[in-house]
């Protein structure tokens, strides 16, 4: 039961990444194309959750490079957008990492277990 709700969310997620493109396709369209390869990778690591317990610096190896990549490809879809500057684009890493610290609290605390 635990294993089901804990990968209801990313699930959800995923969901609605891929709801956002009959809104509005041309919004941040790299960052929703990164942000779906991404939580699809998360939820093969709550999938294989054994393995990342086993070896965290894999985990903060693809955490960094989710980090990264969102970040790179906000800016790189502000500057190739015509649109208007709007600084609430700039939380999408932020919440991307409240993500991944909660993931990895979850991850650290099974180990406890």
């Amino acid at each position: 039961m635990q294993k089901i709700l804990s990968l209801l969310v990313p699930i959800l997620a995923l969901l609605f990444l891929i709801g956002t493109f009959f809104l509005q396709y041309e919004f941040l369209f790299v960052t929703r194309i990164i942000l779906i390869v991404f939580s699809i990778l998360y939820i093969v690591i709550d999938i294989k959750r054994d393995y990342f317990i086993e070896n965290k610096q894999v985990f903060v190896f693809i955490s960094m490079m989710s980090m990264i990549s969102v970040a790179v490809s906000v800016l790189l879809d502000l500057t190739v957008e015509d649109s208007v500057f709007n600084s609430r684009d700039f939380f999408i890493p932020l919440y991307v990492f409240v993500l991944i610290v909660i993931m990895y609290k979850d991850l650290y605390d099974t180990k406890k277990k």
